[in-house]
């Protein structure tokens, strides 16, 4: 089988050897770029915390191995030699009773080597927003990257979902049958699976929705509801 026949996922170093171009040329500029959609990928994470009990560490070990080696088929295989060690050596610190050898461990790297390309692997996360890792810090920065990168994370999402809700909001009224029932509040919520308290709250800081809303609740309405509406008007006037 070749590799370029064969199915492979995603990972964070496939996406950024993909975008390297771009994310060199803006390396003074943004820690990170938003690729525009949740791109499925396989990623791993060994925490120090973490403890492999004895009689699961051969199959956890060797499977991980795998499971890596096989969502980087589109890498060389120094290359990937270089993850399995590196990913080898936390998983070694993480295990209990020393089960596996050097010589195991080097038989378990060169063997998920030689099989990436045939061994089945699936996307188990997903990821929008790619750290960029040519990102020029500044002096001082450097040492508080993490907490910086969490820190622009949120601060893009939230925008993220500020723009996600306004266009929903605004497509259901824009696309609001008039002859349906005069719309309300209570209308846009259920039909946007938004809260009460979000649907007021975009309507009052988005002058724009808002106007889009009065009008629409001006002009719809059943036939009952609008017969009701010209009495309530007539009967004004005759006051």
């Amino acid at each position: 089988m070749n590799i370029e026949d064969s199915f492979f996922v995603e990972t964070e170093s496939s996406l950024i050897r993909k975008h390297k171009q771009l994310l060199l040329e803006n390396r003074y500029e943004f820690i990170m770029i938003d690729l525009g959609r949740d791109i499925p990928i396989f990623k791993w994470f060994i925490s120090n915390k973490s403890t492999w009990e004895s009689h699961t560490v051969i199959n956890k070990t060797e499977w991980l191995l795998n499971q890596i080696a096989a969502a980087h088929k589109q890498f060389s295989k120094d290359t990937v030699k270089d993850m399995l060690t590196d990913a080898a050596k936390r998983m070694r610190n993480i295990s209990k009773g020393g089960m596996i050898s050097n010589q195991g461990y080097e038989y378990m790297i060169d063997n998920a080597v030689e099989l990436k390309g045939v061994t089945d692997v699936e996307p188990n996360a997903s990821i929008r927003y790619l750290k960029n890792p040519y990102f020029i810090w500044e002096k001082g920065d450097f040492e508080n990257r993490k907490e910086i990168y969490r820190t622009h994370l949120n601060g893009v999402i939230n925008k993220g979902i500020s723009e996600v809700n306004y266009e929903l909001i605004r497509t259901i009224l824009i696309d609001y049958d008039l002859n349906q029932k005069k719309i309300n509040k209570t209308i846009l919520k259920n039909a946007s699976n938004l809260s009460l308290s979000t649907i007021k709250n975009y309507l009052n800081n988005y002058p724009e929705l808002n106007e889009i809303y009065r009008s629409i609740k001006d002009n719809s309405g059943t036939v009952k509801q609008r017969k009701q509406k010209e009495y309530n008007a007539n009967k004004m006037k005759v006051a």
